[in-house]
């Protein structure tokens, strides 16, 4: 039997790309190392900032033997996909974006790549004047995650209307390439997502295939063939992004589906109608100049910085952990509550860390016998009343010394590897008054791990030389883990 493939009629071949994140399989541990660095970097020359943004990346582990040339690569595509940093060329200055500022400052990755999807959109600022140019040519306007999503809204649809309602829409990177990012039809809007869903199910019935290497439209410049991985890679960049940033789920067999634990944020994303409007004025022109595409690019990056909330797109704790997890690491009443209650978001990642490090530290006094000052272990910190530290616990070694704790917390779907950390002027100056009863606990939470490390007297820990520190509106903290015992990560049992 003879196979049969899918084909977009030439008129409407047009490939989607954009540059790609060659650290992709590492991408959240580079991302929050980047954004710390970055914020490490006071506005300064174009010159300067660009020598020691190219140290921060050189210092990056696994990277001190690295090519120059994929050196260079990293630098070209961090800036180019997140704007971590803005170049004013005309006044010879550079400074760190409002995005890097952000990520540093929330320590949310999952809530990062959500604001990322929802601002990308071709064209972009993400892309080269002379990209941008011959996708305004072809009329292209194109959201990835929001038609991506509303596709697996439509196909869930029809297949309920069909009596498999049990059955779930998904898609493959093959599927997303040939019926939704190759074809003009549907990038410049031409095709309902309902079309879209229609013709991918209807594709599976047919058994036709996509990935044909005798396919004109897949040759590269000597005439060979493209290998399927090549050509499928951006549209397969971008699922995997959406699942790291908890939109879809991902199976065994490489089909990606919309992750029922995030509806409220996939509504939003389906009903955005929102966009960049900087480039619609040349859309109806015939002549298009670079240098005019060029100039709306620092327009595009304000826009993307301007689109960050803070409260939006906040990461659902309970989403973090697999199920069997939740029981056994929210542990302390105020956790429980928080997550039983009809808003699962929390008002900040900082109060899960702070509850969590609550219970662990009761536990810690328990285990140790002293049970007496449990109930002396209290988060401090509020709105209205800033000690300098989160909690107030006790030492547990024969005294009733307080135990100054101020908790750092990241929280990711992927394990983080990257430990540095921000303390503010009034925290640092509280630990320097505080010394050994000062103690910073760095909390990370993820999917695969749940980790702990203890830094006590921070101050006397920087002045010798066990830890680094750089100021930046307070310090930036760095430290090597192989000088700091992980800590086990108590669960509080009455």
């Amino acid at each position: 039997m003879n196979e049969r493939f899918y084909h977009i009629p030439t008129d409407y071949w047009f490939p989607i790309h954009f540059v790609r994140a060659r650290y992709k399989n590492n991408i959240e541990n580079v991302l929050l190392y980047m954004a710390h660095e970055c914020c490490k970097i006071e506005p300064c020359s174009c010159e300067e900032y660009s020598s020691k943004y190219f140290d921060a990346i050189r210092a990056f582990p696994g990277n001190i033997d690295k090519s120059a040339k994929t050196l260079n690569n990293w630098r070209t595509e961090i800036p180019a996909l997140f704007g971590f940093y803005i170049e004013d060329k005309d006044k010879n200055i550079t400074r760190t974006s409002e995005m890097a500022k952000f990520l540093d400052e929330n320590q949310d990755l999952t809530q990062f790549l959500k604001f990322f999807l929802f601002t990308f959109q071709f064209p972009g600022g993400h892309l080269k004047p002379n990209d941008n140019v011959d996708l305004i040519k072809r009329y292209i306007r194109f959201k990835p995650s929001k038609l991506i999503i509303k596709v697996l809204m439509s196909g869930n649809r029809l297949l309920s209307e069909t009596g498999d309602e049990n059955k779930e829409m998904n898609i493959s990177a093959e599927e997303a390439t040939y019926c939704i990012f190759n074809d003009t039809r549907v990038t410049s809007g031409l095709v309902r997502c309902e079309t879209i869903a229609k013709t991918i199910l209807s594709n599976r019935k047919d058994e036709l295939k996509y990935y044909h290497q005798d396919d004109s439209h897949i040759m590269s410049n000597t005439g060979d063939p493209k290998s399927k991985g090549d050509v499928t890679r951006y549209a397969g960049d971008i699922l995997d992004i959406m699942v790291l940033a908890g939109l879809l789920t991902k199976d065994k067999y490489n089909y990606y589906s919309l992750n029922s634990d995030e509806r409220s944020t996939l509504e939003i994303f389906a009903n955005d109608t929102t966009s960049f409007g900087g480039y619609n004025s040349f859309y109806h022109q015939r002549e298009i100049r670079n240098e005019e595409i060029s100039a709306i690019e620092p327009q595009w990056f304000a826009y993307v910085s301007e689109s960050m909330d803070k409260d939006l797109f906040k990461t659902e704790i309970s989403s973090i952990f697999h199920q069997e997890d939740k029981i056994t690491v929210v542990w302390d009443n105020q956790v429980k509550e928080l997550l039983s209650n009809g808003n699962k978001t929390t008002k900040d990642i900082g109060n899960i860390g702070e509850a969590i490090v609550c219970g662990h530290e009761k536990m810690r006094l328990k285990i140790s016998g002293f049970d007496d000052l449990i109930a002396m272990v209290k988060i401090v910190d509020s709105p209205s009343f800033r000690p300098g530290y989160d909690i107030e616990s006790r030492e547990g070694d024969g005294t009733r010394a307080i135990r100054y704790v101020e908790v750092k917390t990241t929280i990711s779907r992927k394990k983080i590897n990257q430990f540095g950390f921000h303390m503010s002027p009034h925290e640092w100056d509280v630990a320097d008054t505080s010394r050994e009863h000062y103690c910073v606990y760095r909390l990370m939470l993820s999917t695969e791990d749940k980790i702990l490390y203890i830094l006590r007297n921070p101050v006397g820990l920087y002045k010798s030389d066990k830890i680094n520190a750089s100021p930046r509106q307070g310090m930036e903290i760095t430290f090597n883990i192989n000088d700091f015992k992980r800590e086990e990560l108590l669960q509080w049992k009455d």
